[in-house]
């Protein structure tokens, strides 16, 4: 148990580090596929498994933003890094100061 203050940043955990392989509770099991879309972030391939990740705002119009795997993949591990970041980036509470 981890004291109640205390930041928890998931690793990634869907991937078997020794073989390499999906484990059995992959971050692709928790998204809805479709079957032949195209990927809006990196890749921009067409016809590839893509889910859908969010609506996207840009120059004042929505739309609905796509994600193959591979990119998915890689945007989890940029926010997973930010976080991380972020977290190091905090400054260190040692308790209540003396009063004065």
């Amino acid at each position: 148990m981890t004291e109640p203050d205390v930041v928890f940043r998931p690793t990634r955990r869907d991937i078997d580090p020794a073989t390499g392989e999906l484990t059995a509770y992959a971050l692709w099991d928790r998204h809805g596929w479709e079957p032949s879309g195209e990927c809006w972030l990196w890749c921009g391939r067409h016809g590839v498994e893509v889910t859908w990740i969010g609506p996207v705002l840009s120059s004042g119009m929505h739309a609905a933003l796509y994600s193959c795997r591979a990119c998915l993949y890689e945007l989890d591990q940029r926010v997973l890094q930010a976080n991380v970041r972020q977290d190091l980036a905090l400054p260190q509470v040692d308790g209540p100061r003396p009063s004065r």
